[in-house]
């Protein structure tokens, strides 16, 4: 299932998987896919980052109605299945970025990679919201403002664990290897 490139550790993917997991306890369907999503573009080789973004979508959906109570109505089951392709669109929005950014400074790689990701993410969700309702609450300021928000922060936290799993030998090293 998972490609074994060199610099890639089993570990790593645990980790993410296991941040979509606390991240859904925490967020429920406020999950930061599109952080997720970017770091993974950045970190993974890109069969790995498409199955991390749909893993990290079926904890969430598995959280959701496993313990977070969601309602088992079409309409739910119709916005879960509107998260995964939001979740699969910004990882490859993430993986498109990555590859045209592959000869700037990591600044850029990593700024360009994250908001292609939201945008995708967002995007996905606002065409969901037009066939499925829910425009005007889905798409308020206030709640535009704290998904993009708590996907920079999740971005920024799971950024130093990746770093912090490099300089341990645990995660890919993008830095090193110049390859994000």
């Amino acid at each position: 299932m998972l490609d074994q490139e060199a610099g890639q550790s089993p570990l790593w993917m645990f980790v993410l998987i296991a941040a979509a997991i606390l991240f859904s306890f925490a967020l429920a369907c406020g999950m930061p896919f599109a952080a997720l999503s970017a770091l993974a573009a950045l970190t993974l080789a890109p069969r790995n980052a498409i199955v991390l973004g749909g893993l990290g979508w079926l904890a969430n959906q598995m959280i959701g109605f496993g313990f977070l109570g969601y309602p088992l109505d079409a309409m739910t089951l119709a916005w879960g299945i509107a998260l995964g392709v939001s979740a699969i669109a910004a990882v490859g929005a993430g993986l498109i970025m990555v590859r045209r950014s592959a000869l700037t400074s990591l600044p850029l790689r990593l700024g360009t990679a994250f908001l292609a990701a939201w945008i995708a993410q967002q995007a996905t969700i606002f065409v969901a919201s037009l066939l499925l309702g829910g425009t005007a609450t889905a798409f308020a300021v206030d709640v535009v403002w704290f998904i993009f928000w708590t996907n920079a922060l999740a971005f920024i936290v799971l950024l130093a664990a990746q770093y912090v799993g490099a300089r341990f030998g645990l995660a890919h090293s993008p830095i090193a290897q110049g390859v994000v």
